[in-house]
């Protein structure tokens, strides 16, 4: 059996596990995706009754707001007149006519009717002791113990009806002293209810959206849940309840979508859709798996050096244009990190080539890329630009303007040294040049050149510089051990 059969055979083999990856997957994705499209339809329908929720409790809360406020007038003129009811039924009557679900307002002395307004219709209101009455004595005493105005009802008027009554407790101070206040009685204005909540308070919008809803709030006598309005639909038990914080107590509006959080005739389209895809899927994934890894084959052999798995020449400009403008653009203000563009030659490299061969040069290349890989930090990058010269962009802190950064000295001696290639212990030495861009270095920039190519002739400068430094040192060693033979 060739070596090209079994790389058939196993090719066909991933092929296969491919597609039975892709038939496990499929049917994973299907579920998954019944089960997101179920939650974001969920989702979006309690994102729709939170929304709707809260608008008409604050609807409801400004309204009773605004009701409220025409009791206020009554309240002004017996704290002022000190509990006279002189022009009560002048500016009554001024409140009525502006507004028409006002059934009337009365005035409570000591918790007991004595002045209603329109008398006729009301009349029979008159001596009602509301601290005693079954079915106010509770709202009327927490409006007595707290001081504050308090939303009472609904509940069923004696003159016939439904009402709702704010009540606001009037304090007055005691003779002589007048610094204690001592309970006085009541003013109280009443509405008719529902009206004045229908008919100001657009519910239709609600079931209008496909919501069922209930307007309730808990019985101060009997303490059970007393529902006030609600929808055509029934409730679902899961409803989301909206508090409505009122005139010293609070009403509750629960929501729910009249078909449940979850349509059920969506739910038979999403598990149709998620069949198919399922089905679609187990075809079209190992193609498209597949030409996946083509692609970043491709990709990877486009931007990478063939020996050394670094950048190549192109890709590595690429990236070194818009990292030198970066750079250029701080102008070096930041002092704690700078841009060093590097260039890394092997000394001697075609000695090593002639000696030992092309094939052992190669692996001395590669290793000495791995090794620079492992230098690259994520910031980083680097490239084979050709034959045994290197180039890399390294951030590191400087040190003094004439001195290179310990980061890159630390580098090349980690790059140096001894090269294990089958066996032969080869001594590498590497030249290395490195500058920091500076914007005042553009000034011998010519037109022609880009960033990138220029910076790259100044770096190269500085490397050959180093280079023949070495190469003096060598050739003094050598012409020493020359002498020394002879003598």
């Amino acid at each position: 059996m060739t070596s090209r059969q079994v790389s058939s055979e196993q090719k066909h083999f991933n092929t296969l596990m491919v597609c039975l990856l892709a038939l496990f997957l499929s049917g994973i994705g299907a579920a998954a995706l019944i089960l997101h499209s179920v939650q974001q339809e969920e989702l979006e329908a309690r994102r729709m009754a939170q929304f709707y929720g809260r608008h008409f409790s604050q609807k409801i809360a400004l309204l009773f707001q605004t009701l409220s406020q025409n009791l206020h007038p009554i309240y002004t003129m017996l704290v002022l007149q000190k509990g006279n009811t002189h022009n009560f039924e002048h500016i009554a009557d001024y409140i009525t006519a502006s507004n028409p679900e006002i059934i009337n307002i009365n005035i409570a002395r000591n918790g007991v009717v004595t002045h209603v307004f329109p008398h006729e219709e009301n009349k029979k209101a008159l001596g009602h002791d509301l601290l005693r009455a079954e079915d106010r004595r509770q709202e009327a005493n927490l409006a007595k113990q707290t001081k504050k105005l308090t939303l009472s009802g609904p509940f069923k008027l004696l003159q016939g009806g439904t009402g709702l009554a704010f009540r606001q407790p009037i304090y007055l101070p005691s003779p002589p002293e007048e610094r204690e206040k001592i309970f006085w009685g009541f003013a109280i204005i009443t509405y008719r209810f529902p009206e004045v909540i229908s008919e100001r308070i657009e519910f239709d919008m609600l079931s209008a959206a496909g919501f069922s809803w209930e307007l309730w709030r808990t019985d101060p006598v009997s303490g059970k849940r007393a529902v006030l309005l609600s929808a055509d639909t029934p409730l679902d038990k899961s409803a989301q309840r909206h508090e409505i914080p009122l005139q010293n107590v609070s009403w509750h509006l629960d929501i729910c979508p009249e078909n449940g959080w979850v349509n059920k005739k969506k739910l038979f389209l999403y598990i149709s859709i998620g069949f198919s895809l399922c089905v679609l899927f187990s075809v079209a994934a190992t193609q498209f798996a597949t030409l996946i890894n083509k692609n970043q084959e491709i990709t990877i052999q486009a931007q990478t050096d063939s020996l050394t798995g670094l950048y190549n020449k192109t890709s590595f400009l690429e990236l070194l244009e818009p990292a030198l403008k970066r750079h250029l653009k701080n102008d070096c203000q930041n002092e704690e990190e700078r841009l060093f563009l590097c260039v890394f030659d092997l000394n001697n490299f075609k000695q090593i080539n002639d000696t030992y061969g092309h094939i052992t040069g190669d692996k001395v290349l590669a290793e000495f890329a791995g090794r620079l890989s492992r230098e690259i930090s994520p910031r980083d990058f680097a490239s084979r630009f050709g034959g045994d010269e290197f180039v890399a962009v390294f951030y590191c802190v400087p040190r003094e303007e004439w001195l290179l950064p310990e980061k890159l000295e630390q580098i090349k001696l980690r790059l140096e040294g001894n090269y294990d290639i089958n066996g032969k212990q080869l001594e590498i030495s590497v030249s290395l040049g490195a500058i920091s861009p500076k914007s005042d270095m553009l000034r011998e920039k010519k037109e022609h050149l880009t960033l990138g190519e220029f910076f790259l002739e100044k770096v190269d400068m500085a490397m050959y510089s180093e280079k023949q430094t070495f190469h003096m040192l060598e050739n003094l060693c050598t012409s020493e051990n020359s002498k020394e033979k002879q003598i």
